[in-house]
């Protein structure tokens, strides 16, 4: 079994496995956490998805708009909460219609990788994590500030690898050896992302249990 392949089922586990632990905490956290919580929730499931048509029909490219879709939108309500920037909802709009114009036009798009999608909705998102940190410098609040950077190493890392979209997918253009050392690259940084948000959700998100001195 290929690296990449390993890699790809450890980063379903780690998903699943924080999203059990973020809504462990989710009834006495705030409302950025839940919606964060959310996320997590829906990405473990797109990709349990993406994992299952694969075994069965090896194709699930399509999965990718999926992905791109659902993790925009809420990680555009997630850092709206965050930076309480209601213009982030408007560009979250516009993004979403102008995807949404591109299946319109062309549904052979849905059915590959969006590679206008993937570089428009991760940079944005990169941008949404850049002013995160830029408003964290004035406030004492820093919870997610371990979040916030395994999203922005992300998001960084994957728009890069996966942008050049249907170009990786073409052997006559890059090497198979280099196609799968670009997949096995981002499945490193996605597991990257899932370990802070852990460490994120250990050191402050869980319930800690209170000690009394008599």
């Amino acid at each position: 079994m290929e690296l990449f392949e390993v890699l790809g089922k450890v980063g379903i586990i780690v998903v699943i496995i924080n999203t059990c632990f973020f809504f462990k905490s989710f009834t006495y956290n705030s409302k950025d956490f839940k919606i964060f919580t959310y996320y997590l929730l829906l990405i473990s499931i797109i990709q349990v998805i993406s994992y299952s048509i694969h075994l069965i029909s090896g194709y699930n490219l399509f999965m990718s708009n999926v992905y791109i879709i659902v993790q925009f939108a809420v990680l555009t309500l997630f850092f709206r909460e965050l930076l309480k920037l209601k213009i982030l909802l408007y560009i979250g709009v516009l993004v979403l219609v102008f995807l949404g114009y591109q299946y319109v036009s062309d549904f052979s798009l849905f059915l590959k990788y969006n590679s206008i999608g993937i570089a428009l909705t991760q940079g944005i998102i990169a941008v949404y994590a850049l002013l995160y940190f830029y408003f964290s410098l004035t406030k004492k609040d820093s919870k997610f500030l371990l979040i916030n950077l395994g999203v922005f190493l992300y998001m960084i890392s994957s728009s890069l690898i996966l942008a050049s979209g249907n170009l990786v997918f073409n052997f006559d253009l890059i090497s198979k050896e280099d196609y799968i050392l670009l997949l096995t690259l981002n499945s490193v940084f996605y597991i990257i992302f899932q370990i802070l948000v852990f460490i994120a959700w250990y050191r402050n998100f869980r319930k800690k249990s209170i000690s009394y001195v008599s």
